[in-house]
């Protein structure tokens, strides 16, 4: 499974590489934090694949690399069953399928689903206090699948508070948002619109438009919807929305950077886009998530 696994990374981690060439950066994530913690899943991963339920009580040492300050590692099975959960660990042998965070987001299930599909790994953004705390604040989770020698699939997954957006975020964002265009076509905005799914976390949302301009969905900002926005210039009087679909008549993704200032500012700050193109109903349509990256 691991050298699966390595292979796909790999793969995946090479087709970044080339989503990233049309800008100065190559790496696959911005912060080191965002590799930290990616990596920390991984070992853990590999800590199952090698010696199975064996290795749950190691993940459960206070004070070890596996369970120090709010770091820590949680194992489910696929239906949902926690079966190590440091923090508490009078909460394993529940089954946590239907637990949301304070928006509803139905993080349980989308748990899961992260670790589903054809990677087997993914990215989960919700709102959740520290412990201690009674405050939601925003937590991201790493969540990898693992398959123990006794044939048992488990899901396994970290988080961390306050993280700052990642590229990486942003890539998984658009990707699920496009497969999920796929399956469902047009019906699919009522669930990237929603506040308690899956594609809106921070200040990040879905956006869509056709490669003639026309603004067809924006989750943030609706009144976006049905305008035609080929014109629109960013600070520095770039025609952003042109450059890209310029790009995009040759390819089918690019990142776009662009001037353009924060909900609630008016001081244009920089703005990274990751876009791509998808076939719905006969029509290309162009699916588009951004984020302000920290200096």
């Amino acid at each position: 499974m691991r050298k699966f696994t390595c292979i796909v990374s790999l793969f995946f981690s090479i087709s970044l590489l080339f989503i990233f060439a049309c800008t100065s950066t190559t790496s696959q994530y911005d912060y080191k934090e965002t590799e930290e913690l990616v990596s920390f899943v991984n070992r853990a991963v590999d800590l199952i694949e090698n010696y199975g339920e064996e290795a749950f009580p190691q993940f459960r040492i206070k004070g070890s690399e596996w369970d120090h300050n709010d770091l820590y590692i949680f194992v489910w099975g696929l239906d949902g069953m926690r079966y190590v959960y440091p923090p508490d660990v009078s909460g394993e042998g529940k089954n946590m399928l239907d637990l949301k965070d304070i928006n509803g987001k139905p993080i349980g299930k989308l748990f899961v689903e992260a670790v589903s599909g054809e990677t087997g790994e993914g990215w989960v953004h919700y709102q959740w206090p520290k412990p201690n705390s009674e405050v939601p604040i925003w937590k991201s989770t790493f969540l990898e699948k693992a398959i123990a020698p006794s044939g048992k699939t488990y899901l396994v997954g970290s988080g961390l508070y306050e993280m700052p957006v990642d590229k990486a975020f942003v890539v998984y964002n658009v990707s699920q948002a496009v497969e999920l265009l796929e399956e469902n076509g047009k019906d699919a905005f009522d669930e990237l619109r929603s506040a308690a799914g899956h594609y809106r976390f921070m200040n990040c949302y879905i956006f869509i438009k056709d490669m003639n301009g026309n603004e067809l969905f924006n989750a943030a900002f609706p009144e976006l919807e049905g305008t035609n926005i080929m014109e629109l210039k960013d600070a520095d009087g770039q025609l952003f929305v042109k450059k890209e679909l310029e790009i995009l008549r040759n390819k089918d993704r690019c990142w776009n950077d662009y001037m353009w200032p924060k909900p609630g500012q008016k001081e244009a700050s920089l703005k990274r886009v990751f876009v791509k193109k998808v076939l719905v109903d006969g029509e290309i349509l162009v699916v588009g998530c951004g984020y302000y990256p920290q200096k």
